[in-house]
């Protein structure tokens, strides 16, 4: 009878152990869970994964060796799905031929395979690119496109153009002299009457490089705002805006066209416009608008007229501060290289010289050819 109870003790140990022996690989089982599997993330969580999605890209492509110019593109556009808004990031990268693209893939992978299954590496390629998608909670965050550069043997199309005109020149001699010294086809613009206007216009002519009128008009808030001398007004008649034209135009040697210099009251009247324009395609000069008004009539009246016009592209030194110019160049190459043409005005200012001077090796470097404004006229 004694041993009955033990028995019982027994039995009691080993429940009491196999219990403890489950209750273990349940906890051993749930802990590996939680440690492994992904769990769901609020904003905040996503918006730190991104974050370090982005620091994990430039430190591999820093490694890998790709330097920062060769990152032709890169902008961000907003994505919404399901409630949720975030950033994609788009990238396209100029790559060697000297480097496989399964490096690259391997890189990027490894490099962002700590942060989880949360974040997830989708890549396609072919001989000349390599598409590398990213996830992050099912939402691509990130694409970026590794491009081949066109090899020699490959046929090239035509090289994007770019006319660099410098405007208001004829006030001052320095600046003026330096840029004739530069080995490139500028397009130098010229203030009637100024100090100088001949002198630099004669040197222009005989370095090769193009001469313009810049033509005074009439801005808004005249006279308090002054375009200068020989400025064409909105008041005068058909005779007196041809008389002072032409005296402006004898005013400056060798001009090849005209663009206007101010003019935001007068280059939105049709009429004043189309005697202006007449006048100068009569002479066989092609017109530049400077687009000093947003309700400019140039360009749709000499097209009117038939004769040669365009519209410049951007203004590059609005802001003189370096940075601001540098940025403005940068556009303009994409212009170019977008549109395969641009027109950039800038203005004889220290800091417009200088920007342009550092940039002029990026804008060969693209493959831009820099021509005189007239090659662009159509």
């Amino acid at each position: 009878m004694a041993k009955r109870p033990h028995r019982r003790g027994r039995l009691r140990g080993w429940v009491g152990y196999l219990l403890s022996f489950f209750l273990g690989v349940l906890l051993a089982l749930g802990g590996y869970a939680y440690l492994t599997l992904e769990k769901p993330h609020g904003p905040e969580t996503f918006s730190q994964k991104v974050f370090l999605v982005d620091q994990i890209i430039q430190s591999q492509l820093y490694e890998i060796g790709i330097p920062r110019k060769d990152i032709l593109l890169q902008q961000s556009a907003s994505k919404k799905g399901r409630g949720f808004v975030w950033k994609e990031s788009i990238l396209k990268i100029q790559v060697s031929r000297t480097l496989p693209f399964s490096v690259i893939e391997e890189h990027l992978k490894r490099g962002l395979s700590p942060l989880g299954k949360a974040v997830v590496v989708q890549s396609s390629q072919s001989t000349e690119s390599l598409q590398v998608d990213i996830k992050v909670q099912n939402r691509t965050t990130h694409r970026l496109a590794f491009i081949m550069p066109q090899t020699t043997t490959e046929k090239a199309g035509p090289r994007p153009k770019l006319a660099l005109v410098i405007d208001d020149l004829g006030g001052e001699m320095p600046i003026a002299t330096e840029l004739l010294q530069w080995d490139l086809p500028l397009t130098f613009s010229i203030l009637p009457f100024t100090a100088h206007a001949k002198t630099i216009a004669r040197e222009a002519h005989q370095k090769g490089k193009e001469v313009i009128l810049h033509v005074p008009m009439e801005p808004h808030g005249y006279p308090k705002v002054k375009p200068g001398e020989g400025v064409l007004l909105e008041r005068m008649d058909a005779e007196s805006l041809r008389r002072q034209l032409s005296k402006n135009i004898e005013a400056i040697p060798h001009v090849k066209g005209a663009s206007n210099h101010m003019g935001s009251r007068l280059m939105e009247d049709s009429e004043k416009v189309k005697i202006i324009l007449s006048e100068l395609k009569r002479r066989d000069l092609f017109f530049l608008d400077s687009r000093t008004t947003p309700q400019t009539v140039g360009l749709q009246v000499a097209q009117g007229l038939g004769m040669k016009a365009m519209e410049r592209s951007l203004f590059i030194d609005h802001s003189l501060h370096e940075e601001d110019i540098k940025e403005k160049i940068e556009k303009l190459i994409q212009l170019s290289l977008s549109n395969g043409r641009a027109i950039g005005i800038g203005h004889p200012h220290p800091e417009t010289i200088k920007s342009l001077k550092e940039m002029l090796p990026k804008i060969k470097e693209k493959g831009i050819e820099i021509v005189p404004l007239s090659s662009l006229m159509e």
